[in-house]
């Protein structure tokens, strides 16, 4: 449910979408290693990329000294897109939040709970 209120917010965007551009834009990767940190099959993700390079928002880059290397990137009208998609839910979610303080203060904590979760597992799987 919390993921179709988000998608709701989301005027040009699927969440898988901004999941991808999300991951792309925090460091431009290679497709099969872009597959692994997006937790998606690499069918499901060359589908989808090809949706984000149509609509401009990445483009493939050739990998030099690797000829069937490919890296991807967000182009500027990508991350326009996704910098809106992320103020768009955002806005949701202080919407959604706003009549309860005390909800909104427990996400948060298990937000950031969460977040030191994730980061100590990557720490040990380093």
């Amino acid at each position: 449910m919390a993921g179709r209120v988000l998608e709701r917010s989301l005027a040009d965007m699927t969440l898988p979408q901004f999941r991808v551009l999300s991951v792309i834009a925090s460091s431009p990767e290679r497709a099969n290693r872009l597959a692994e940190k997006a937790a998606m099959s690499r069918p499901s993700l060359t589908g989808l990329l090809d949706g984000l390079e149509t609509r401009g928002w990445v483009q493939r880059v050739h990998v030099e000294g690797d000829r069937r290397g490919v890296s991807l990137e967000v182009t500027l009208a990508g991350a326009t897109a996704l910098r809106a998609a992320e103020k768009a839910m955002t806005s949701e979610l202080e919407r959604v939040l706003a009549s309860s303080p005390d909800e909104r203060a427990a996400v948060i904590d298990g937000l950031d709970a969460l977040e030191r979760a994730i980061r100590e597992h990557h720490r040990a799987r380093q």
